[in-house]
């Protein structure tokens, strides 16, 4: 039975996603999570949360992961660990890597093995159309541990899918007696492109692979090769699968016999669902499922599935059914108690995002409800109009879709290759369940997008508990942990920078490390840090099931032959009552005294403003400022700095407490002094009883003699230097912006400041006497039209009933206040036309009335 991780294998690009969200949203203890931004609190199942301990990336304190990164080595896209947990395989762009465990940094213990595309199919891909720097590569998408001596790997290999086999302890690609690499086709293995994500797992020697087929990527395929058995495919022209990108496979051997049932292979997914009729594509998120001994039948279905059922995963909003379709992790988490306890965590988001890209929610799905989808009714589909219908007429038997088992033996069918051709004939358009494995989201967030997830069971004192691990697309990791009251958010790491997503992650529960892979680094991170918390409360308060407080320090839970004892280990997962468990268990509530901070001097300047800072363990703790033993606060800055003024009220000793439920912490000491400076020298000391302020006690006279020790003359010349550029400036910007018209003034002589008005000569001419349109100015804002005018008044006189008529008057524009040739201007009055028309610029060389 293989447990953990779902196999999976894919490549992302560096495309940072949009707007995020400001809070998340989740089921989380009510005690433990602060109080609402909306202007309430926050009851019962629905809470804005967030991490009581966050690590920044450069945090020197907190930075107990190890990274390990290398030039020329980027997008990790798979990893594996070796059986004993001591080697970290891993897969990058034509690049595989052996890296030691107990010495992650780069350093000669690693072993590191090349592997590039073949030239000739480098420039086949780029004939293809394809990016030569991104596509035209080798990505190494499957790597596996295929048998103790030898691991199994392929690559996208420029868009020519290729596999191999690496020998084992040397780490060096298999070679045949000739000396050549032992090369095999890819196709149906490996995905085309980087970008597809596919899964792999191997079963008993036995490839499984979720993938494409063709190069164009419309081919999906769930297939089974290596091994001793001949290879079995999904049915592509019954288009069983529509655009899947897959995130996940697992096996389970669900019966506690092999002779009963030699087990089930899950594949999860998202693809587009076709039984919604909808004006868009609708994502549905799937899990699949075939059995280990199918052999394909024998006149139908032949080297393809008889055992293909798929059921739709629905991850809704507790609150208002809201539905996150899109599946983008999947982790199987199987105890030892068997597999009827294994439960299906996913990671969801949606395509209909109503608080922005970063929304994404936790459900968990038991396997219990998924054997109960798989065992209900069938949908049936009509091949010629598309259409789903839910079946319920009797099935054939045996159930179209099972494994071979006790109940099938009895009928005398011991393989797939009997199975009746009324079943398999059957299964061909009733490969869908009616029934949807529902769940409810455990934790949603808002504040980042999850992509990667990994659960571990943990045993604390007193019962097991659940413990997500998840990455987000912002290069963090978040611990949350699955309590009685909910799910609590307890932890948040800084692996990457923000642009780097988390790409995948890998749990190593014997070694109690998580890896993480992005584009250019690893990280290597413990699963609990209880060394960061030192006292009896903040480890109470934690809630960490890793930690527990003993002998002084919280200390790191290690699971032993023999209980432990409670009395002599605190800790409390559910309520933590800290002065009730700490006090009880003879250990002190906060830091002992040589732990306390020590008061920091601080020395003020007169008048100057200085920020006190006081950082807290944790998120949900508040802030609580005392001066000289009295609460002061009002000075506070939202982000919890206290702002101070440079004046003598302002010395003495601040302090500032951290309180979360029932536990105060000392978490910041200042001594501040008030440097005399201005205010000894020009204030005369005054009886304290007559002052009432400090901070207002200066008198008028005081007042005077400050100010005449004090001169403005330098500011003042400064100031007038600067107001004259400005007007410099500004005198010469405007003569620059109407440079152009001022040069045409000054060449056509229309300016009255350069020229005189009139000409002696044209004073001298009469009015009546000038040509028509030549240009005369007319005194008024607009000037009339003397020809026109002139016409207008003949009209009148001519025409019956002018008394009703009005003469227009025509504005000139000052553009078109210039001379106009008469020989180009006519005015013509049509018959059938009460008004004249006026033309300008025409051929014709007589006006005509």
């Amino acid at each position: 039975m293989l447990l953990g991780k779902a196999e999976k294998s894919w490549v992302h690009w560096r495309a940072p996603w949009q707007a995020r969200g400001s809070c998340s949203l989740c089921h989380c203890w009510k005690a433990r999570c602060p109080r609402g931004s909306l202007g309430h609190d926050i009851y019962s199942r629905s809470f804005l949360l967030l991490p009581p301990v966050s690590a920044p990336q450069d945090s020197p304190q907190r930075r107990m992961w190890r990274d390990f990164q290398m030039p020329g080595i980027a997008n990790y896209t798979t990893m594996m660990l070796s059986p004993d947990g001591r080697v970290l395989y891993v897969g990058a762009r034509e690049m595989l890597l052996a890296l030691n465990t107990t010495s992650f940094s780069p350093g000669p213990q690693h072993q590191q093995l090349i592997w590039h595309a073949e030239e000739e199919k480098k420039q086949q891909c780029i004939f293809k159309g394809k990016d030569p720097q991104r596509d035209c590569h080798n990505y190494i998408k499957v790597l596996l541990q295929l048998n103790e001596t030898h691991l199994y790997t392929c690559g996208t290999s420029a868009f020519s899918p290729t596999c191999t086999y690496i020998s084992l302890p040397a780490f060096q690609l298999q070679r045949d007696p000739s000396g050549q690499l032992l090369l095999e086709d890819g196709k149906g293995r490996c995905p085309f492109d980087p970008e597809y994500r596919s899964t792999a797992i191997t079963v008993d020697g036995e490839l499984y692979t979720g993938t494409v087929s063709k190069f164009q990527g419309n081919e999906p395929t769930i297939f089974r090769s290596l091994g001793s058995r001949p290879p079995i495919k999904t049915e592509s022209s019954l288009n069983w699968m529509q655009e899947p990108f897959f995130v996940g496979s697992a096996f389970l051997r669900e019966s506690s016999t092999q002779e009963d049932e030699d087990g089930k292979i899950y594949f999860f997914f998202s693809e587009t669902g076709k039984e919604f009729d909808f004006f868009e594509d609708t994502v549905v998120s799937r899990v699949a499922r075939v059995c280990k001994g199918d052999l394909g039948g024998e006149r139908v279905l032949q080297r393809r599935w008889t055992t293909f059922l798929k059921a739709q995963l629905l991850c809704s909003h507790p609150e208002d059914g809201f539905p996150f379709n899109v599946l983008q992790d999947m982790f199987v988490l199987t105890s030892g108690d068997g597999w009827p306890e294994t439960v299906f965590y996913g990671v969801f988001t949606s395509q209909w995002d109503r608080k922005g890209s970063g929304a994404a929610a936790v459900c968990a799905f038991p396997i219990s409800d998924v054997k109960e989808a798989f065992d209900g009714l069938y949908k049936e589909v009509n091949r010629e109009t598309q259409q789903w219908y839910t079946d319920v007429h009797p099935v054939p038997e045996p159930r179209p879709g099972t494994c071979i088992n006790h109940k099938t033996r009895q009928m005398k069918i011991t393989s797939s290759l009997q199975m009746p051709d009324r079943v398999l004939n059957y299964l061909k358009d009733h490969f869908l369940m009616n029934r949807a494995v529902r769940s409810q989201a455990l934790l949603v967030q808002s504040r980042s997008r999850y992509q990667q997830l990994s659960v571990q069971r943990v045993q604390s004192l007193w019962q097991t508990y659940d413990v997500l691990f998840l990455g987000t697309d912002d290069g963090r990791l978040h611990k949350a942990v699955i309590t009685g009251r909910g799910v609590r958010i307890i932890e948040e790491i800084q692996l990457f920078p923000a642009k780097q997503p988390v790409l995948e992650l890998l749990l190593d529960s014997t070694q109690g490390l998580v890896y993480a892979a992005s584009y250019d680094a690893l990280a290597q991170v413990p699963v609990a840090n209880c060394s960061l918390y030192r006292s009896c409360g903040e480890c109470v308060l934690a809630g960490d099931p890793y930690c527990a407080w003993s002998g002084g320090a919280c200390q790191l839970l290690i699971p032993g032959p023999w209980p432990l004892q409670p009395v002599t280990w605190v800790q409390d997962i559910e309520g933590a009552e800290t002065s009730q468990l700490c006090q009880s268990s003879s250990v002190e509530l906060s830091r002992s005294a040589e732990e306390q901070p020590e008061c920091q001097q601080v020395v003020l300047q007169p008048n100057a403003v200085t920020l006190l800072p006081c950082p807290l363990l944790s998120n949900l703790a508040s802030r609580r400022w005392v001066h000289n033993g009295a609460a002061f606060g009002s000075l506070e800055l939202p982000k919890g700095e206290l702002l101070l003024v440079g004046s003598p009220a302002e010395g003495g000793r601040y302090e500032c407490w951290s309180q979360e439920g029932s536990f105060q912490q000392l978490m910041a000491s200042y001594c501040v002094n008030v440097e005399p400076g201005l205010w000894a020298k020009r204030v005369p000391p005054q009886d304290p009883l007559k002052t009432l302020s400090t901070s207002r006690s200066i008198s008028g006279e005081n007042i005077s003699l400050l100010l005449e020790s004090r001169t403005y003359r330098t500011e003042f010349l400064v100031m007038c230097v600067l107001f004259s550029i400005a007007v410099m400036l500004l005198v010469l910007f405007t003569l620059h912006k109407h440079q152009v018209s001022l040069k045409a003034c000054l060449k056509q002589g229309r300016c009255r400041w350069s020229h005189p008005r009139t000409s002696p000569d044209r004073e001298a001419l009469p009015t009546e006497n000038m040509p028509p349109l030549s240009g005369l100015n007319v005194s008024g804002p607009l000037a009339d039209h003397k020809g026109y005018q002139a016409l207008c008044e003949s009209l009148m006189v001519s025409t019956p009933g002018h008394e009703s008529l009005t003469c227009p008057r025509v504005a000139f524009l000052e553009s078109d206040q210039r001379p106009l040739n008469i020989s180009k201007t006519f005015v013509e009055v049509l018959g059938p036309v009460q008004r004249p028309r006026v033309r300008l610029g025409s051929e014709i060389q007589d006006s005509v009335v």
